[in-house]
């Protein structure tokens, strides 16, 4: 599986919207009690790339 370790809000303004397909944001995967995960949704990822949103950005 490829990933990118990179640092602060650059990865979902910048790296995620670059990305070829839809991308969630793994965080701290290594550590049992702090990893998360989030979804290519709204909120998470900027809405030009959010799956959550159709291209008018309003929504399914």
């Amino acid at each position: 599986m490829e990933y990118a370790a990179l640092l602060g809000a650059r990865i979902m303004d910048e790296v995620v919207p670059s990305l070829d397909g839809p991308a969630g944001l793994a965080v701290d995967i290594a550590t049992e009690g702090g990893s998360m995960f989030f979804p290519p949704t709204a909120g998470i990822v900027p809405d030009a790339v959010a799956l959550d949103l159709d291209s008018e950005g309003g929504g399914r």
